[in-house]
């Protein structure tokens, strides 16, 4: 039952994902206080969350997203995001740990000259917000997917200790079984006994009346 709810929640929260705004601000990075946008993520774990990030970049004809591991920040060229630009584009980024679960991921994105803001560019905000939104549903299938995953190793763990337990009771029945049958022979034994008993009994009889006999005999002689 605690599985199951674990899976409804993880699935339910995905879903959840698609209902954010985007939260724009400008924030530091390696170019400078610019203009980002940032996705909060409420499943998950950070390092998958920035490997399926930088292979939905690749997705776009992106050169692979470098990490500047001094600045903890990724940056992808020449990104073909025809919702966003008719020109290539680059990306800034960065993913980071939240002390729950999920991540917070950052992005700047760098249209040549300027940066991608809600202010400066209205008309390319539904091509971006749908981008962003690409990238969620990506997260979504990533970790339904595992929460599947962790129940059907459940299920075949369960199904595991059924063959066990099915084997058990194989094993049982066999030695019920063996035991009904020697009970049963041991049934004969006693019923066997019971007849050389009373057989025995009867001879004993026999000869005792037999040495009754012959002792009256005896007396008889001698008078």
């Amino acid at each position: 039952m605690k599985n199951i709810l674990v899976l409804f929640l993880l699935i339910a929260s995905a879903t959840a994902l698609l209902a954010q705004n985007y939260a724009e601000a400008v924030k530091p990075m390696s170019q400078g206080e610019q203009n980002s946008f940032t996705i909060d993520f409420k499943i998950g774990d950070a390092e998958t969350i920035a490997d399926l990030w930088v292979g939905y970049q690749k997705d776009f004809k992106a050169k692979k997203p470098k990490l500047d591991k001094k600045a903890n920040e990724y940056f992808a060229d020449n990104a073909q995001v025809d919702k966003i630009s008719s020109n290539t584009i680059d990306i800034y980024s960065k993913v980071a740990r939240k002390s729950d679960n999920g991540a917070m991921l950052t992005i700047w994105f760098d249209l040549g000259g300027a940066y991608l803001s809600s202010a400066r560019h209205p008309d390319r905000m539904p091509g971006a917000r749908e981008w962003m939104a690409g990238f969620e549903q990506v997260v979504k299938a990533a970790f339904a997917k595992e929460a599947l995953e962790a129940e059907e190793a459940v299920l075949k763990g369960l199904e595991k200790e059924l063959k066990g337990l099915e084997n058990d009771q194989q094993n049982a029945a066999k030695e019920v079984e063996k035991l009904m049958k020697e009970l049963e022979d041991a049934r004969q034994k006693v019923a066997g006994m019971d007849q050389a008993v009373g057989d025995m009994q009867k001879k004993i009889m026999d000869q005792q009346k037999v040495v009754e006999e012959a002792k009256t005999q005896l007396k008889r002689m001698k008078r």
